[in-house]
Parts: structure tokens; C-alpha cells; sequence
């Protein structure tokens, strides 16, 4: 045991930056050294891998003591409740639209490329983050792996879905908001996103048309689409200004759901749509949304931090 050990302490190890190294490089290699003293094989090697997580966000400067570690950790719940919200959405879609030609798989690939993302959004909820990021994970690569059996038109929403992956996978686990608060938050924007999606997309597979590709949308149609394409959008600016507004949120944290709105920016486009125009509109209009709430968030916390002092320290920095 002790060469295999002392060559996998020394991997590690270097692993760490220089300046890490150098200053608590003992330390390292002795909290190696204990927790694989009794440990079986499997539970040596997620040491392992935790030690080598947490050396890599240093050497990346994404750890919970970094800016941009921060930022993500901020982002991360509302990345997941919108990657949920889209995963609620295409279930529905996957389990009970039937039509011929509608350019959709069979119900299982729908289930397999959207449940862990809904599965992942009930683990945080529980305040189970490790066991959420891994069900992250396990959407990223089904989607990727399934995309050509599955989406037609829409391979706009794999790309959504992986952007959204991989940013909640960079944000440090230590970092994220575990208060009952910010977990409930998180499940609310999910819900706000799924439930009128969720209704449109009962309304469209309940009028589902044999002859899709002939279809002409009345007015009412088309604006009930382009809404849908915004509202993501308008839910995650809603939970940004109020992050940014509450003077007892740091404000790197807040501008992490600042970032949970961009994916968004590039939103899933209805079918048969000038795909460059709507693009274009979402992008423009969900930029002036950020833009406008940063103002009236700013404002806010400026008057209410005003008679109370100093900002409220976060207990999670």
C-alpha cells in the first residue's frame, strides 16, 4: 500500500499551483494520507478525485474564494431550475405527443434526455448538490448522445441544455447557497419557467396538425410563441433583480443569476420562424431586461443598505 499511495499523494499534489504547494504541501499529502488509511478502493479513488476537483478549481481560479467562483455559484440553482424547467416541458412533450412526422422519437429518448435534468432539480431541493451534479452530468451526455434520434428542428435546445451543464458543473459545490431560502427560490423559478410552457405545449399537442408543414399561425398564434420564447428569460431577470435588490446578498453572487439569463439570449425558436429575426428580437429583449433590472436593483440596495449601514456580510463567503 504505501507505494501506490505515495505516488498517488505526490500526483496530487502537484496538481495544486506553486503557491498552494508550496505553503500547505504537507498538509495535502497528510489529509491524503488519512482518508484512504481505511478506505476501500472506490472510496480511495472519490478522495482522490475530490482533492483533484478542488487543486484544478485553484489552478482555474474557480474556487469558492475566486470572483468567478462565485459568480458561478450564484448562477448554478438558477442554471439548474431552467434546464429543469425545459426538461418538465420536453417530457411532456416526449410522453404524450404521438403524431407521425412531428419530428419526435420514441418516449423513451424524450425521458432519458429530460428526466435527469428534473431529477437533478429535486436533489437540490433536498439539499443533495453532489448527488444533483451528477444527474447534471448524466443529462449533458445523454443529450449529447441522443440528439440525432430525437429533436429535429430543435438541436437548439441540446446546445442550451449543454451550455447550461457545463456552467453548473464549473460552479464550486462548497459555494453554493444550501440555506432552505435559496433552494426554495431555485424550485419556484423552475416552476415559473414549466408551468406556462408546460400549458402552451399541452395546448399545441392537443391541436397537433396531420399536415405540420403547411401549417399557417394566426396572430394570436405567433404571439403566444414569441412569448414563450421570452419568458425563461423574464422569470431569471425577475430572480436576479431580486437577488440584487436584498442588500444582504453579495453582489457577486447575485450577478451569477445575472449569468443564468444569458443562456437565454439564444432562445429555443418556435418551428417554421424567421430563426436570425427572432434570435435577434429575444437577444435584444432580454439584454434590455438585464440592463434595466441592474438599474432598479442597484437603486434598491443603495436605499435600503442606506439607513442599515454597512452591507449585511454573506455567511456563505
Amino acid at each position: 500500500m504505501t507505494r501506490p499511495l505515495t505516488r498517488s499523494a505526490a500526483l496530487l499534489r502537484r496538481l495544486y499551483p506553486a503557491e498552494y504547494r508550496a505553503a500547505y504541501g504537507e498538509e495535502i499529502v497528510a489529509v491524503h494520507a488519512e482518508s484512504v488509511r481505511h478506505a476501500g478502493r472506490r472510496a480511495a479513488a472519490h478522495e482522490w478525485a475530490v482533492l483533484a476537483a478542488h487543486a484544478l478549481r485553484l489552478r482555474t481560479r474557480l474556487s469558492s474564494r475566486d470572483p468567478a467562483g462565485q459568480v458561478l455559484a450564484g448562477a448554478a440553482p438558477f442554471l439548474l431550475a431552467g434546464g429543469a424547467a425545459l426538461g418538465v416541458v420536453h417530457l411532456l412533450i416526449a410522453l404524450v405527443l404521438r403524431a407521425t412526422g412531428s419530428g419526435h422519437a420514441p418516449a423513451g429518448v424524450g425521458v432519458a434526455q429530460a428526466a435527469p435534468w428534473v431529477l437533478a432539480l429535486l436533489c437540490a431541493a433536498l439539499g443533495r448538490w453532489t448527488a444533483a451534479r451528477v444527474l447534471v452530468l448524466v443529462a449533458v451526455v445523454a443529450a449529447q448522445c441522443l440528439s440525432g434520434l430525437s429533436f429535429g428542428l430543435h438541436l437548439d435546445l441540446v446546445e442550451l441544455w449543454a451550455l447550461m451543464g457545463v456552467l453548473v458543473l464549473l460552479a464550486p459545490p462548497d459555494a453554493v447557497d444550501p440555506s432552505r431560502r435559496g433552494r426554495v427560490r431555485a424550485a419556484v423559478a423552475a416552476a415559473a419557467v414549466a408551468v406556462p410552457m408546460g400549458g402552451l405545449a399541452a395546448l399545441w399537442i392537443v391541436n397537433w396538425p396531420d399536415d405540420y408543414l403547411s401549417i399557417a399561425f394566426t396572430p394570436l398564434q405567433e404571439s403566444l410563441l414569441l412569448a414563450s420564447t421570452a419568458w425563461p428569460a423574464v422569470v431569471m431577470v425577475l430572480a436576479y433583480l431580486r437577488h440584487l435588490a436584498d442588500p444582504a446578498t453579495d453582489r457577486l453572487r447575485a450577478g451569477g443569476v445575472a449569468l443564468a439569463v444569458l443562456p437565454w439570449v439564444v432562445a429555443v425558436v418556435p418551428p417554421l420562424y424567421d430563426t436570425a429575426f427572432f434570435l435577434n428580437l429575444d437577444a435584444m429583449a432580454v439584454l434590455v431586461l438585464l440592463v434595466a433590472a441592474t438599474a432598479v436593483g442597484f437603486r434598491r440596495r443603495n436605499r435600503l443598505a442606506g439607513p442599515a449601514g454597512p452591507e449585511t456580510p454573506d455567511p456563505l463567503r
